[in-house]
């Protein structure tokens, strides 16, 4: 492992590969439980205590180290006196900040780009068509490599099809895969079958939010805010379905726009990076759906997403009036 810098930040929407990342830096730093860690959790950090710290010597380790999670200072504008301080720091201290996103244009995030080390796990929705590709075979390898590892096997297209069902955020796909080892644990067939998939697997966020969709443009709307709160309930960020109800109006407008030029299915699905599948099924469910509509929806999700962000609209209503526009 190489030298390890005193400015570190992970970000990104990969959790598994961020955590692991995390997890790598701390234990070639200090043992767990040191005096020489300090943890910092959440946006209400005591920046003085943090400054404080990193001038502190370590006690029994060679370095002290500072870990910081999910604070926000790379977002917006820059604390001008953090940033001074973490220019002059000691030698014998390393930060470490762990964040969901960052303003590249942040001056602290430019100062750790220059003078410290950047690690970016991003999930495959944030790639292009070609590297969301790569990306999803390298997770079906990993993902296969794992059930190998509990001495179990699964065909190439049951492994297409446990991703596609569970997704490729790797932390969600972990937690399906540790779901079909135990079903198989006393097992003498050690080959993990389509019906071992149906019968352990849940349906990741996306699909939740894509069936939503599907009800909306099928006219079921009570069933879609049904849907909603059922999302809601279970603590997903509000974020988090926003982001996908705009990828899906999104996916659902370029479908139209491309079909209406004559575009043919298997441009279209290297145009999207949707399934052949998921193709199929917007095209039935949005048939009386113009393209015009399409893009007001897109446009009036965006336009919430904003709303929300700003304070102007509370969050569960206006994922609401997305949903019955």
């Amino acid at each position: 492992m190489e030298q390890i810098k005193g400015l570190n930040l992970i970000y990104g929407t990969e959790t598994y590969l961020m955590e692991k990342k995390r997890d790598e830096l701390l234990l070639s730093l200090c043992p767990p439980g040191s005096p020489d860690l300090n943890v910092f959790d959440g946006k209400g950090f005591d920046k003085s205590e943090v400054l404080r710290l990193s001038d502190t010597p370590p006690f029994l380790s060679e370095r002290r180290v500072i870990y910081l999670s999910d604070t926000g200072v790379f977002k917006g504008s820059a604390d001008q006196e953090l940033c001074d301080a973490l220019r002059s720091l000691p030698e014998t201290t390393v930060l470490i900040f762990m964040e969901g996103a960052v303003d590249k244009k942040n001056a602290l995030y430019k100062l750790f780009s220059s003078e410290g080390s950047i690690f970016c796990y991003e999930g495959i929705e944030k790639k292009d068509y070609r590297q969301a590709e790569k990306a999803k075979n390298e997770i079906r390898t990993w993902a296969a490599r794992q059930l190998g590892t509990a001495g179990l096997d699964i065909s190439s297209a049951d492994l297409t099809y446990l991703t596609e069902l569970c997704g490729f955020e790797m932390q969600s796909l972990k937690n399906e895969l540790e779901k079909l080892i135990s079903l198989k644990l006393f097992s003498k067939d050690r080959l993990v079958s389509r019906a071992d998939i149906d019968a352990i697997c849940s349906k990741v966020l996306s699909d939740r939010v894509f069936d939503m969709i599907s009800l909306k443009l099928r006219g079921r709307t009570r069933q879609a805010l049904s849907l909603c709160e059922e999302l809601l309930s279970l603590k997903v960020p509000t974020g988090r379905i926003l982001y996908l109800l705009e990828k899906q109006f999104n996916d659902l407008y370029i479908i139209k726009e491309l079909s209406a030029a004559g575009k043919s299915d298997a441009y279209i699905m290297q145009e999207t990076g949707i399934s052949d599948w998921k193709l199929r099924r917007l095209r039935k469910d949005s048939a009386s759906v113009i393209p015009s509509k399409a893009f007001e929806w897109l446009s009036a999700s965006v336009e919430m997403e904003a709303r929300i962000k700003q304070g102007d609209m509370p969050d569960r209503i206006g994922l609401e009036l997305i949903i019955v526009k």
